[in-house]
């Protein structure tokens, strides 16, 4: 009898020994303990620099009245010659503005608007347009895209006064 509890006692030692002492859910328990592997970073892009040519400045210590398009003309032309905050209001306009605005905002769908400088464009429209040529105060303009679908960009500016 003692032999046979000795082969049972060594057997099930080694049946012990071979088998998983962890269960599940210690197995899981521990992975949450485990290396995770980083995530894959995307450089960020990197700006181009402002060509110091197409820096315009404009006086921001006086600004002018704000200049609202409310006509119902397909096309117009306004001039920003105080810092001025430009509103366009209604739409499929084609608006031209000359010189330093500090703001343009339009407030419609289907606009184009082709600016000389810009430091802040705000849209509450959509499929709306507006190009700038320069930079005012050397500073990209701020973009609020209230509504999506609008584009703005940096045109090259043409070479004629």
């Amino acid at each position: 009898m003692r032999n046979t509890l000795l082969a049972f006692a060594v057997l099930s030692i080694s049946i012990l020994a071979s088998c998983d002492v962890q269960s599940e859910i210690s197995k899981k328990s521990v992975e949450k303990y485990a290396a995770t592997p980083a995530p894959s970073v995307s450089p960020t892009p990197t700006e181009e620099p402002i060509d110091p040519a197409d820096v315009v400045n404009g006086d921001t210590t006086d600004p002018g009245p704000t200049i609202s398009i409310n006509r119902t003309d397909d096309k117009m032309n306004v001039v920003c010659n105080k810092y001025n905050r430009v509103m366009v209001n209604g739409g499929a306009k084609i608006v031209t503005v000359k010189g330093v605005c500090s703001q343009i905002m339009i407030n419609g769908d289907h606009n184009e608007v082709t600016a000389e400088a810009v430091a802040e464009i705000i849209y509450n429209g959509n499929e709306n347009k507006l190009s700038y040529s320069r930079y005012a105060n050397g500073k990209r303009p701020i973009v609020t895209d209230n509504t999506g679908g609008n584009i703005s960009e940096k045109v090259a500016r043409s070479k004629k006064k």
